[in-house]
């Protein structure tokens, strides 16, 4: 079958199929459909492969950011990077903390419960059988269940104290020492760096808890705590800008400042964990206590 002949839709003029200008008034010319289609797919691959980029970037960014603040973590940086970096530090710092905690502390009951029972074992195995079978193991099983209950109300209270260190820091140095260019974003950026320090430390500590290594576990997570509160003082601790008064009573003033801002973050956190804990001994012990 032969070819239907193609006409140019503004002058008439039989033109060439395939042709994308009319030879006769140089007018532009439909393309086919399948350089559409061609086109379309070309366009929907496009946006697919930017999203692509976009995503692997801010990835290299958060991960030359992380290795940049455990480096040099009081190294002034421009407020250039995403402000989620920072958050996302403060959040994956709570999660490991609260699972570290979690982790030691259950293998410290089951460690405990385990030399018992191996005590007895060694007096008489028959007792040591007995005390596995109806002590030792409802013992670790009632460990791990419970704090699989409150690594949710850990996590909150983890949360509030970070958060009452990064609102403390900023109320001493902007409303106590009277640096007005302390703003809460500004504390943000310069907390992240600290935090993926933390972060760092909960981790290694988890990996060390997980493989019952618990002496060192315990030791990092000290370290952990003991940089924790170190952070906690150290923007205003370190700052020059201060009012008119002797700098011993400035920085006192702006320590116990914060102080009560982690006093009430302590607060919060006991009573949301005082009645949870309560709850859950209750409920373990059949009512008993």
């Amino acid at each position: 079958m032969e070819n239907q002949p193609t006409f140019c839709p503004t002058c008439g003029k039989e033109i060439e199929a395939g042709s994308a200008f009319c030879t006769n008034c140089g007018a532009k010319l439909r393309t086919t459909t399948v350089d559409e289609t061609s086109n379309t797919n070309s366009s929907k691959n496009f946006v697919t492969e930017q999203q692509k980029e976009i995503l692997k970037k801010s990835a290299t960014n958060l991960w030359s950011w992380a290795i940049s603040a455990i480096k040099a973590p009081t190294k002034s940086t421009a407020e250039e990077n995403p402000i989620w970096f920072n958050w996302l530090a403060f959040l994956v710092t709570a999660i490991f903390g609260t699972l570290t905690l979690c982790k030691i502390l259950v293998n410290i009951v089951t460690s405990t419960s385990d030399s018992v029972g191996n005590a007895l074992g060694s007096a008489n195995d028959s007792l040591g059988s007995l005390y596995s079978q109806s002590v030792g193991n409802p013992v670790t099983n009632t460990a791990n269940h419970v704090f699989g209950q409150i690594i949710f109300p850990v996590i909150i209270s983890f949360i509030i104290l970070h958060g009452a260190t990064i609102l403390g820091a900023w109320l001493a140095n902007f409303a106590i020492l009277g640096d007005k260019t302390y703003t809460f974003q500004k504390i943000l950026h310069s907390y992240g760096r600290f935090y993926v320090l933390l972060f760092a430390m909960s981790f290694v500590s988890f990996l060390f808890a997980l493989i019952h290594v618990n002496v060192l576990a315990i030791f990092i997570a000290y370290l952990a705590m003991m940089l924790w509160t170190f952070i906690s003082f150290f923007s205003y601790i370190n700052t020059t800008a201060q009012r008119k008064m002797d700098t011993f009573y400035i920085k006192l003033l702006a320590w116990l400042a914060n102080c009560a801002v982690l006093g009430l973050a302590f607060l919060i956190v006991f009573a949301i964990m005082g009645s949870e804990i309560a709850t859950l001994i209750r409920n373990a012990t059949g009512g008993l206590l």
